[in-house]
């Protein structure tokens, strides 16, 4: 697991030292995938440490959450708008949205970041640490478990905030399986566990957008260009959220005594 965080941590770096030569979207979604895999892998490990570091990624990574709604939103609104429409509405919220990309820019150029940077590579190299603290079997199982509990929760109340709750975990089955168990490359076991994921990531993601852009929407000042994506956003979000119930019904990643389960049980008991 070191390795693997070494080489998120390259990323990290590298992503954010594209960014501090200018904003790019697609640099942002770079550093922030790298940091959410990251804090996902410290989740299991059970050290002061470990909870300061994540608490600290997570930190970094709220920097940029609106940066990254706002690019999502945009090119949104570029499909369902007519051109003029976009135009408007682009111009109209330019400053907005150039104020949160300049905020992603001043983090990665930032002392405490360069601090933290500093602190988590020696962290990572301090000698031994991989054969203690990094070694995590069960955690894949967790993360299943966790999904369950998240859909149940989903189902039950409705709620967006559960919905999304259930969008994380899935998330989490997804990078524990991708980081394999204790350490170990995935098995064939948890790469079909990454391919069940995926979809539902793409379909909880895309529901999660309309959600997020209706909430900005709220917090706008009204303008004519407004109504027309509303509705758009919300006939969306409930379609993609008719299509998230039908899917997860039944599906094997959120069977307790069913292959998906099982195999994670088996891939846990070949990496310890």
């Amino acid at each position: 697991m070191q390795q693997r965080l070494t080489e998120l941590t390259a990323a990290v770096e590298q992503a954010a030292t594209s960014l501090r030569g200018g904003y790019q979207a697609e640099e942002l979604y770079a550093l922030r995938v790298s940091m959410r895999r990251i804090r996902s892998l410290l989740k299991p490990l059970d050290s002061t440490r470990s909870r300061q570091f994540r608490k600290a990624w997570g930190g970094f990574a709220a920097v940029t959450n609106r940066a990254r709604d706002w690019d999502v939103f945009l090119l949104a609104a570029q499909e369902m708008l007519p051109s003029a429409g976009y135009a408007s509405f682009a111009a109209r919220h330019r400053r907005h949205v150039d104020s949160c990309h300049e905020a992603v820019t001043e983090l990665v150029e930032s002392a405490p970041w360069h601090r933290h940077l500093q602190q988590w590579r020696q962290y990572l190299e301090r000698p031994g640490h991989a054969d203690g603290e990094f070694m995590a079997p069960g955690s894949l199982e967790r993360a299943l478990s966790g999904a369950r509990t998240a859909l149940a929760a989903a189902l039950a109340s409705g709620d967006n905030h559960d919905w999304h709750k259930l969008r994380i975990a899935v998330k989490e089955v997804r990078y524990q399986a991708e980081s394999g168990v204790g350490g170990l490359p995935a098995s064939p076991e948890q790469a079909e566990l990454i391919e069940q994921c995926k979809p539902l990531q793409s379909m909880l993601g895309s529901w999660h957008d309309c959600v997020v852009q209706l909430q900005i929407l709220d917090e706008l000042e009204s303008a004519a260009e407004h109504g027309p994506l509303r509705e758009v956003i919300d006939h969306k979000r409930v379609q993609g959220l008719g299509e998230i119930q039908q899917t997860v019904i039944g599906h094997p990643l959120f069977e307790a005594s069913g292959n998906s389960a099982n195999s994670a049980r088996s891939a846990s008991s070949s990496g310890s």
